[in-house]
């Protein structure tokens, strides 16, 4: 099992097959659609207590990491 795989499947396990952001619930026909977030941004930092992931639907996820780059945009940051 690879790295992405191993810590998807726990974040799957630890916190359920929903969005933390919308409350959208998935299956296994949508399981596709629902990402892992890593809080710090670190990708390597894969607590096993999932305390650096969250499930975010690819929608809110793409959404999250929009609000980091506008804000650094805003604030003048390169």
């Amino acid at each position: 099992m690879t790295r992405q795989q191993g810590y998807r499947a726990r974040s799957l396990e630890i916190h359920g097959w929903i969005c933390a952001k919308c409350a959208r619930e998935f299956d296994e026909s949508t399981l596709h659609l629902l990402t892992v977030h890593h809080r710090d941004g670190n990708h390597n930092y894969n607590p096993p207590d999932g305390s650096n992931w969250e499930n975010l639907c690819a929608y809110c996820h793409d959404d999250e990491h929009s609000r980091g780059i506008l804000g650094d945009y805003l604030s003048g940051k390169d």
